[in-house]
């Protein structure tokens, strides 16, 4: 009898999951850092520059939030999806008559 054709690691899938939401939330809490930062910038044109930096991080940051967002939703998807299955096929295999 050979191996299963298809094989899911469970612990991979899950520690993906809350890695990508660690990161998500590091992300969405460096918008709290930033108003902090600004009396370590000296002179008003070293302010004026990372102020517009900061603005133009802000939109990427976005981006990438919502990727994270998205990818941790596909991952968690594809972990119940997988899960659902599983648990589908251990049904099935207990209905069928023992050889």
């Amino acid at each position: 009898m050979s191996g299963p054709d298809l094989t899911v690691d469970f612990d991979f899938l899950t520690d993906s999951e809350r890695k990508l939401g660690q990161l998500k939330k590091t992300f969405e809490d460096i918008e709290k850092r930033r108003d902090e930062m600004d009396k370590h910038w000296g002179s008003s044109e070293i302010a004026d520059a990372m102020a517009q930096f900061v603005d133009n991080w802000d939109d990427y940051r976005t981006k990438l939030i919502e990727g994270l967002d998205s990818v941790g939703k596909l991952v968690s998807g594809t972990k119940k999806a997988f899960g659902d299955l599983e648990k589908q096929l251990g049904r099935r295999d207990e209905k069928k008559p023992k050889k």
